[in-house]
Parts: structure tokens; sequence; C-alpha cells
């Protein structure tokens, strides 16, 4: 098996896995490139089948790639928002009957926002990573964190603030998680023998088949995690 081609299952394997990483964004938020991502809002407690789900948006924690610079990180502003709080799921019956007409097979169940609540939105860009020598993403991506108005107790004067005197109520931690992820176990695994026609991978023996085996292993995440915390959380009655 030639270096080239476990690159190639090994690349394989990675574009299957993001694949399947999907967010479900309810709240408003703002990211540039896709690069700046926040935490799902947390359901806490999973409702019967009809029921309302309770939700916790207020997260102090977002995502960025792991080859962004952490010092490039930097305040950008506050605002004042409303996240949705509770959810139920839905079925709209003459919706459903017309997706599942265009394509058979469709889920028509969908989310709809019953309640929602007030929060204070703080929003940090960074530069762009950089992708190889002399080579970065162009301009500054965003990512926001969501507190609750009576945490931060500025409820009345988040558009009247200086960026230098909201940015000191927070400070920022990054760290880099590790993660278990699936590898390509060569040890185990049997590849045919080919060469490259034209860019792409001909088998020597038309009838081989390739046998790959993964295993798992632990690595440091491709993404680092950013939390913001309250310098000075205000103190509750």
């Amino acid at each position: 098996m030639t270096t080239k081609k476990i690159a190639l299952f090994a690349g394989a394997a990675v574009i299957v896995a993001g694949g399947l990483v999907l967010a479900i964004r309810m709240n408003p938020t703002s990211t540039k490139d896709g690069h700046g991502t926040i935490a799902a809002p947390a359901v806490e407690a999973v409702a019967p089948a009809g029921q309302a789900n309770q939700l916790n948006p207020f997260t102090h924690v977002a995502t960025v790639p792991a080859i962004v610079d952490p010092s490039s990180i930097r305040f950008e502003k506050l605002r004042m928002v409303e996240l949705a709080s509770k959810t139920k799921p839905t079925t709209d019956a003459q919706d459903c009957k017309e997706r599942q007409f265009r394509d058979p097979g469709t889920n028509c169940e969908t989310t709809k926002v019953v309640e929602r609540v007030k929060a204070i939105e703080a929003t940090y860009s960074f530069d762009g990573a950089v992708m190889g020598a002399g080579e970065s993403t162009p301009g500054r991506s965003t990512f926001a964190v969501y507190f609750r108005p009576e945490e931060v107790g500025v409820e009345g004067k988040v558009n009247k603030m200086k960026r230098d005197e909201a940015a000191s109520l927070f400070q920022v931690n990054t760290f880099r998680p590790m993660v278990e992820q699936k590898v390509i176990d060569k040890q185990h695994s049997q590849f045919c023998d080919g060469n490259y026609v034209d860019g792409n991978w001909v088998k020597k023996d038309s009838k081989c088949q390739d046998q790959v085996q993964y295993t798992s292993q632990t690595a440091p995440s491709q993404y680092l995690t950013v939390q913001v915390d309250l310098r000075q959380p205000v103190a509750s009655n």
C-alpha cells in the first residue's frame, strides 16, 4: 500500500466524519465562512413526543479551528437579543404532503419556537485561519456567546458602552481538548496494488477488493474551545 493511497483513505474518513457533524442554530449569531461556531442550545429535558422541550440558550463556550492563533481573538460588541428557550416539534400536514411529493422519505417534522428569553450577546472576532506558508483565510470571522442580563448587570447600558469598557467585563480562555477519532489500522488493513492513471487510482487486478480496518485513537481536537467568563459576576440577591 502506497503512502499516497493511505492518505487518500484517511482524507476520505475525515470528510465523512465532518459531514456527520450537524449543528442546530435557532438563536441569532454572526459568523463568517463558518469558522466561528457557538455551541447549540442545551436541551435541559427531552419532553415526550408532541410536548415542548426546555432549552438552556445561555452558552459561554464557542469553538474555532485549532489552527487559529488564540492571540488574534478580540472583543467586538455587546447587544441585547432574544433567544429560543422552549421549542416544540410540529408538523404542517399540507407542507408535509408537498415535501413528500417532491422528495419521498423526507422528515416532515419541524421545530417551532414557543418561548424566548432576553440575553446579552457578546461577539468576538479572530483572524482567518492560516492555511499554509504565507496563505490565510482573508478577513476576520466571528463567534458569539450569551449571558443572562442579570449576570452582566448592564442591561440598560449595553448599546452605550465603549468597546474597551464592555470588553473589560469578560475574560477569555482557550484550550484544545483531546478527542477520540477513527484512523486507518495499517497493520490489519490490506490494499490492492495499482497505479495512478490520469490522476485516478487504477487497480492492477480489477477483482481485488481493499480490506480497510479502522481503530480508535486519542488525539488533539481539530478545534479550540473558547470559554468566555465574566470577570466579576453580579452578585445575586
